[in-house]
């Protein structure tokens, strides 16, 4: 399964790129002035790149024996297919469930 996935895993990494300098905006009591911020298809797919790659890179093996996690798997097709409302909240969920610091969001 996890051989399948590596082109796969490779195209979205290779594509993956940051930009510095993003900064998140403080939560105040007042509603925002503008709506929430929408990403293009290019910036989901260069994040869930970011997302699978940090999962792969930490916590996709233990040694030498991969020990892949289903949902992770599933995701990460999902954003393949290009689908990146489904892939990308199970990343991130299953990184900061292990105390990962999520990539910032261009």
């Amino acid at each position: 399964m996890t051989r399948k996935l590596l082109p796969v895993l490779l195209l979205l990494s290779a594509a993956a790129c940051t930009r510095s300098g993003d900064t998140v905006p403080a939560a105040t009591a007042a509603p925002p002035a503008s709506p929430a911020r929408t990403y293009t298809a290019s910036e989901d797919r260069d994040y869930c790149g970011q997302l699978a790659g940090l999962y792969l890179r930490y916590e996709g093996s233990i040694g030498a024996r991969v020990m892949p996690d289903v949902n992770v798997s599933a995701a990460i097709n999902e954003c393949a297919k290009g689908n990146y409302a489904a892939g990308i909240p199970t990343l991130e969920r299953v990184l900061r469930d292990s105390d990962f610091t999520l990539p910032k969001r261009s």
